[in-house]
């Protein structure tokens, strides 16, 4: 656990130091709210039923780039060599990469839920106690995903391209189920009512990461 904490701070330092990542993701994630608020107008009919959508599409745009990026930065300092030199287990380097691009996804969605209840819906809002289980949880599959995939493409030369390609349709059953907790939470039912979603969402959070535990040392490898 220690490790992990070392190597979640190592990240959290640079980006304080940079501001690189939580920038460019929030300005792709804002801009990408005012065009789907345009397009959805001023009706509040359609407003309430794109806002899951809207949430969704919003955050996953924007964090691939975030996770893209993350990796990237990485590779071109020859960080990452340096960490697979240290006796640390490959899969605890993924845990603790896969826990700094979820912090990362979290701040992401804070801001997308705050743009999304000034902007599109206020009941986003009013309802962020109940969307938080829903948009977390799927954060969590989401980022075990990307980390591990954007591990993989890193060292390709289209990886901006490559990653979008290769995670959507990993973590669209995340995506799916997510969607529907937040369709939930938005039409006011009882908190029982997202057990159902929230222990799907759980159940492909630990596959997710079990997974990327596993097979990140084969992805890692020269």
């Amino acid at each position: 656990m220690r490790v992990i904490l070392a190597l979640v701070w190592k990240d959290l330092v640079v980006e304080a130091r940079t501001r690189e990542l939580v920038t460019s993701m929030s300005l792709v994630a804002f801009l990408a709210l005012v065009i789907l608020s345009l397009a959805v107008g001023s009706s509040p009919h359609a407003a309430a039923a794109a806002t899951p959508a809207m949430l969704w599409v919003t955050v996953a745009f924007a964090a691939t780039l975030g996770l893209a990026r993350s990796h990237a930065l990485e590779q071109e300092r020859q960080a990452f060599a340096g960490m697979l030199l240290t006796p640390v287990s490959r899969s605890t380097l993924f845990l603790g990469k896969c826990a700094a691009n979820l912090l990362l996804v979290l701040v992401l969605q804070i801001v997308v839920v705050l743009a999304v209840a000034v902007l599109v819906n206020a009941d986003v809002g009013r309802r962020a106690g109940q969307l938080a289980a829903p948009l977390v949880l799927g954060a969590v599959g989401f980022t075990a995903a990307g980390t591990l995939l954007g591990a993989m493409t890193v060292t390709t030369r289209l990886r901006e391209v490559l990653l979008p390609i290769l995670l959507l349709p990993v973590a669209l059953p995340v995506i799916i189920v997510s969607l529907s907790g937040i369709t939930i939470a938005l039409e006011g039912a009882p908190a029982a009512a997202l057990a159902g979603p929230s222990r799907f969402l759980a159940a492909f959070d630990v596959i997710f990461l079990v997974l990327g535990m596993w097979l990140f040392e084969y992805v890692v490898e020269e």
